[in-house]
């Protein structure tokens, strides 16, 4: 469970302050898809920083699993950051120089996990986003779209508890992004994992158990997915 109380995020000093976020109070529940929307500036990238811990919150707390990550030294964060959380951006960040195994491995090599055991943890994820035939090829000869699957097998390869996604289609091709759309549903409900996505795509945030919407760094409603109605049963004829 991720829960935010009273969180405010203020960028510079004095005049030239600016406040990302003002007096958030969320809670996400494990296992929850859910959709942060809202404009550009609207302090929706920010929100998932503090509550990834990437970012810390000027004031308030932030909650993950029950610890506040907000009061973690650099290293501890670090750490559990490693162990529970995957991380997805519109950029894909992979290391361009590095093969689609290694750029797997390196979460993995955060965690010090086993040659043996990462070994086989880096053939399962590039199997999971069909990259297996990929595995020596450097990132920088992938396409745009195989590029965010090696991203989407570098953040699962922990099997984090947390999947946060940013802008993860807004570099795609609609077909390619249907694709990436659907392998972070799957990967997500096939962990149990709790799935938050930044997004300005109204069609992808639907497809969410519920949608946060904010402007001006303040929440301004909260929208869960709405449930398909029931199909009448149909009456069979007399004969």
């Amino acid at each position: 469970m991720i829960q935010l109380e009273n969180v405010t995020k203020v960028y510079g000093k004095k005049d030239r302050s600016f406040t990302a976020l003002d007096n958030v109070t969320l809670t996400i529940q494990d296992g929850e898809s859910v959709a942060i929307v809202g404009k550009s500036g609207s302090g929706k990238s920010t929100l998932m920083h503090v509550m990834s811990g990437l970012d810390r919150a000027s004031t308030g707390t932030v909650s993950v699993d029950g610890q506040d990550i907000s009061k973690l030294k650099n290293k501890a964060l670090d750490s559990f950051r490693a162990e529970k959380i995957g991380f997805i951006f519109q950029a894909f960040f992979v290391q361009a120089n590095e093969t689609c195994a290694q750029n797997v491995s390196l979460p993995l090599e955060v965690l010090k996990v086993g040659r043996f055991s990462r070994k086989k943890r880096i053939q399962t994820a590039l199997q999971a986003v069909e990259l297996t035939d990929k595995a020596n090829e450097k990132a920088k000869n992938l396409s745009g779209g195989q590029k965010q699957r090696l991203a989407i097998a570098r953040a699962i390869a922990n099997k984090p508890r947390i999947l946060f996604a940013d802008e993860p289609t807004g570099n795609l091709d609609s077909v390619t992004g249907e694709l990436i759309e659907n392998l972070l549903f799957s990967f997500t409900k096939k962990l149990g994992s709790t799935l938050v996505i930044v997004t300005h795509d109204a069609d992808l945030a639907a497809k969410c158990d519920r949608q946060i919407f904010i402007r001006d760094g303040k929440i301004q409603e909260s929208q869960k997915k709405a449930k398909a109605a029931a199909k009448p049963v149909k009456k069979a004829k007399r004969v």
